[in-house]
């Protein structure tokens, strides 16, 4: 005797089709990107559909491989289709408060943005942290920039650093994007 009937297969199938019909949509998928600094996950952003992320550094080497300094990491991304605006996080070693974070940023900013001139600066809290940024606009390349450049305070003294970097205009083109990153920060586990 067939231990498999017909009738017992299509009750089979109809049940199935049927509790698929209450099942609820899956939600959207996330790409999170994971910033991690000696051994352990400082933080977490989100990147938005049809942003390009790569990772990098700065890259200041020492002559003696032995005397190579630690290279913070960079998750920068930008949109696919548009190289106008750059979002970068970073988390230096040895940077471990805002003070010491305007510091380090002021050695960079020949490479981000030349003659930086400050607007606005606010203190906030994102992703349950305190926060200290800074409005202000420059020229990259002959061109007219706006910018944004944040200090996160994370645990065990630590800060994360964010730039938003974007020729005059661009940044208000991707509004929405920016404001979703920067609201996505989490401290890592």
């Amino acid at each position: 005797m067939n231990m498999f009937s017909l009738q017992g297969i299509a009750r089979v199938a109809c049940a199935s089709v049927l509790s698929l019909g209450f099942m609820t949509a899956p939600s959207l998928a996330e790409v999170t990107a994971t910033y991690d600094g000696g051994g352990r996950d400082l933080f977490n952003i989100a990147v938005p559909d049809h942003w390009v992320l790569a990772t990098g550094g700065f890259e200041n080497y020492a002559s003696e491989a032995s005397e190579k300094p630690a290279v913070p990491r960079v998750l920068g991304m930008r949109p696919e289709n548009d190289n106008r605006l750059w979002v970068g996080f970073l988390s230096p070693d040895g940077v471990s408060n805002v003070a010491q974070a305007g510091s380090y940023i002021r050695n960079l900013d020949k490479r981000l943005v030349e003659s930086p001139q400050i607007e606005e600066k606010r203190t906030t809290s994102i992703g349950g942290r305190s926060a200290t940024y800074f409005h202000g606009e420059g020229q990259r390349n002959g061109k007219p920039v706006d910018f944004t450049v944040g200090v996160i305070d994370l645990p065990s003294n630590r800060v994360a650093i964010f730039v938003i970097a974007g020729e005059h205009g661009a940044r208000s083109l991707y509004r929405d994007e920016l404001n979703d990153i920067v609201r996505s920060f989490r401290v890592g586990q």
